[in-house]
This record gives structure tokens, sequence and C-alpha cells, in this order.
């Protein structure tokens, strides 16, 4: 009896609990049903997201439009500048975006950049390849618009806002300069095809050849960050490494694209010439003074695309295009590669003298005169200057490599590379030769550039001094030289009560 009372209350219970299941599992998938029926009403009810247009995108889409109808309209020219900067700012442009998927992953303003870095790559290309010299000039106006942009990237930052002001005022001043001498010298040859320009040089007025050249002259320093355009540049550290790659890759490089362009200009104003010419001595000197005294990576490298683009100007001036166009082109490659793994250069392993001894350096100097020397009567005689220069960065990069190598012989193949290197780029500049004519009269004659190596060898010996710490910089030429791109604002705030000898 007892046990039967108990079996029906089991099986009483078990029932309840059964059928309690069953309306709870009925309860929930009601609800569930519900839910996503409120879902799915509120999607459709809800509004589309607006499609949010930006100045980089009708910046963009504007670029491509000019660009495609200069193509459609024929106004095309293939010459050996242009493709060289063409192939260069595409090459750089290409790495660089990729490069950044990473490198600003994080970055909310990531899209805008991939913009910009389109329309400078576009930008680039309408002034490469335009055969109409307004167009060439609406191609530089444009890129100059987009490094701005670009500068500015982190705009929430004081140090990228001063930065890009001062980018704009230099900028400015390089688009006037320009837009003013494309204005001269196509009334005066009633034409704005560059070609035809270049055919009227030898009957135009010569004030209106200097005005133009000296106009050149000047839209080419401020674009290459030559003095007293150098701060721009210097200052523009705050950017991203993304954006100082193509800024010292590629965009820097347009100046010296200009000039080859409109060589026949400053070949006919030769006091255009040798403005020029002292422009790029400057610039490379107080570059690689800068380059010495600069601590940081980013800031050393930027004192050194100073001096390379002096060095760029004063070989131009020369009336070298061959050594410039390639020099404009390894300079571009090398730096793009330097500034992408300046990230890699962080270490705690001691910093190492930035010179050589007095004697490797006087040696290596000697040792380029006797070649450059005997190289006097060869066809190399027009780029004597420039190309001593670069024998001697050469040899002393060689001889560092070998002090710092080891016995093995993976470290013997490394200090191969140095002279494979030196023959390949012979070659390449020996077929760059055959393409790009070099001036007819080059603006100094072999024994001139002979004596300026000299002295430049000569202040070459004295900077490996300082930069192997055999000798030291007056402590106000070091305070003015680190103050290059700083703005005036900061150098007001910082305090001076303590900074006696």
């Amino acid at each position: 009896m007892c046990t039967s009372i108990i079996y029906k209350c089991n099986v009483q219970y078990f029932s309840y609990s059964f059928h309690k299941s069953l309306i709870m599992l009925h309860l929930l998938n009601r609800r569930k049903v519900e839910r996503m029926n409120e879902t799915t009403t509120s999607r459709k009810s809800a509004p589309k997201p607006k499609v949010r247009v930006t100045r980089a995108d009708v910046a963009l889409g504007a670029m491509a439009t000019l660009l495609f109808a200069t193509f459609i309209t024929g106004n095309v020219s293939l010459t050996t500048p242009g493709v060289a900067l063409a192939g260069l700012s595409l090459l750089v442009t290409l790495v660089v975006v990729v490069f950044a998927r990473r490198q600003l992953r994080a970055d909310p303003r990531r899209a805008a950049f991939n913009r910009l870095a389109a329309g400078l790559a576009l930008g680039t290309l309408l002034m490469a390849f335009a055969s109409d010299a307004l167009l060439l000039a609406a191609g530089w106006i444009v890129i100059g618009r987009m490094m701005v942009g670009l500068i500015g990237h982190v705009g929430d930052w004081n140090e990228a806002q001063d930065a890009a002001r001062r980018a704009t005022l230099a900028f400015t001043i390089s688009d006037l300069a320009l837009t003013c001498a494309v204005i001269a010298l196509a009334l005066t040859a009633r034409s704005t095809q560059i070609t035809t320009i270049v055919t009227m040089i030898p009957v135009m007025p010569f004030a209106t050849t200097l005005a133009a050249g000296l106009l050149l002259a000047a839209a080419a320093m401020a674009r290459c960050a030559a003095p007293p355009f150098s701060g721009w540049l210097v200052g523009s550290l705050a950017a991203p490494t993304p954006v100082s790659a193509l800024m010292h890759a590629g965009f820097v490089n347009a100046g010296g694209f200009l000039l080859v362009r409109f060589a026949p200009v400053l070949e006919a104003a030769p006091i255009a010439g040798y403005a020029l010419f002292a422009a790029g001595v400057v610039a490379a000197l107080i570059g690689s003074a800068i380059m010495i005294v600069r601590s940081d990576v980013k800031g050393a490298l930027a004192a050194s695309t100073v001096a390379q683009m002096g060095f760029m100007l004063l070989t131009i001036a020369l009336g070298a295009y061959a050594a410039a166009l390639w020099h404009m082109i390894a300079h571009g490659l090398f730096k793009a590669w330097l500034f992408l793994g300046s990230s890699g250069t962080v270490s705690t392993a001691p910093v190492c003298p930035k010179g050589l001894d007095r004697p490797i350096a006087a040696m290596i100097a000697l040792a380029v005169l006797i070649v450059m020397g005997l190289s006097m009567f060869t066809s190399f005689a027009p780029a004597l200057l420039p190309l001593g220069l670069a024998l001697a960065a050469v040899l002393g990069a060689l001889t560092v490599a070998a002090r710092r190598a080891g016995r093995n012989l993976h470290s013997v193949g490394l200090l191969a590379m140095p002279a494979l290197l030196i023959a390949l780029n012979a070659a390449i500049l020996a077929a760059f030769g055959k393409v790009q004519s070099d001036a007819a009269a080059p603006l100094l004659p072999p024994l001139a550039q002979f004596s300026l190596l000299s002295m430049f060898l000569g202040l070459w010996v004295a900077q490996q001094r300082i930069g192997s710490v055999e000798r030291t910089l007056h402590p106000a030429i070091v305070a003015r030289l680190l103050q290059v791109g700083t703005p005036a604002a900061a150098l007001t705030a910082v305090p001076t009560s303590g900074l006696k000898d």
C-alpha cells in the first residue's frame, strides 16, 4: 500500500515536471521568435548609413579625372626624367601603402592616408607625363596640397599642425614661383607646349630666360628643402613613418625632375645656374652638419635628405643631368628603405662614432683626388665634382664596413657587395647617359670643379674628425643646428635660466 502511494506520487511529480518543462520551452521559443521579428523589423526600418565624402575623396577623384583627360586628349610626352620620376613614385607608393596596412592598422585615419597617397601618385604621374606646361604646374600644385595633408595626418597634435603650416608656406612659394615662370615662358613662346617653349628659348629675350630660370630654381629649392626652406622638411618628423618615406623618397625629388625638364632655360641663363649651384653647395654643407649633431634616427635621415638634395641641385647646375637622374632614383629607393626600417634601429647597444679617423679619411680624400684628376680628360669631366663626392662616400662606407666585419666567409661576401654596387652604379649611369644628354657646355670647367672638389674633400675630412669625436663643434653652433626645423614657439617656451655655461 505504501509502495503504491509512493509510486503514484513519483509518477505525478515527474509528469508535472515534464509538462512544466514543455511549457517553459514553448515560452522560450516564442520569446526567441519575437526577438528575431523585432530585430528584422528594426533593421528594415533603420535608415541606411550615409556615405561620407571627405576632402581626400574629392581631391583623389579630381586628380584621377584630370589625369584621364590628359591621356585622352593626347597631352602626354614620354621623356627620360618623366619616366624616371613616375617609376620611382609608383614603386615607392606601392611599397609604402603595403607597409602602412600593418603600421597604421590601429589608426582611425588610415583610409584618408591611403587616399592621399594614391592622389600623390596620380599627381606625380600627371606632372611626369604632361606635355603641357600648365598641366605640369597643376600636377606640381596638387601633389604639394596632398603632401600637406599627409604631413598633418595626426591632426590633433600641435607639432603636426605646425609642420603642416610651414609646409604650406614653403609649397605656396614654390607654386607661385613655378606658375610665374610657366606663364612668362608661355606668353613669350605663344604656346604652353613644353617642346615649343624649349625650342623658342634661344630666341627669347635674356631678361625672360633669366627671370624664368631664377623662378624655376626657387621653385625647386623650396620643394627640395634647400636653405632657407629646410625647416619644413626637418620639422615634419611628426608625420608617421609611411608619410616620411613618401616624402623623402619621392616627393622632394620632383625638384630635380623640374629642373632637368626645363634644363635649356638654365643653360640660357648662366646666372640662374650659378645661383642654383650656390644653393646646392649650401644645402649639402648644412645638411651634412645637421646630420652630425642629430642623435635621433629620423632627424638624421631628414638632414641627410637635405644634403643629398643639395648634391642633386649642384649636379644639375653643372649640367650633368644623367648623373642627377640616377642620383634621384638611387637616393629615393635607398631613403625609402631607411625610413621604413628606422623603427628597427632602436637598440641598447652603445652608439658608434659616425666618422672615420683622420689618417684614413685623408687617405681616401687623396685617392679620390688622384682618380678624379686622371678623369679630367675623359667623358666624366662634366660631372667631376658630384662623382668625386660620391666616390668618397662609397669608399668611406666600404672602410667602415671593413673595420666592423669579421674574418669569416660571410663577412668577406658582405665586403664584396660595395664593389658590386659601384660597378652596377657605373653601368646604370652609362645607360642613363645614352638616353639623357647632358648640357652642351658645363657650367664650370673641369679645373674649377677639381678645385671645388679639393675644398669639399677638405671639409669632408673635417666632418669625419667631428663624427669620430676627434674634434668637437662649438656649443653655439651645435645649438643652432639642432634648432633647424624647431618652431619658434617651442624655443621660446623652453626656460633658459638654467642653461648657463
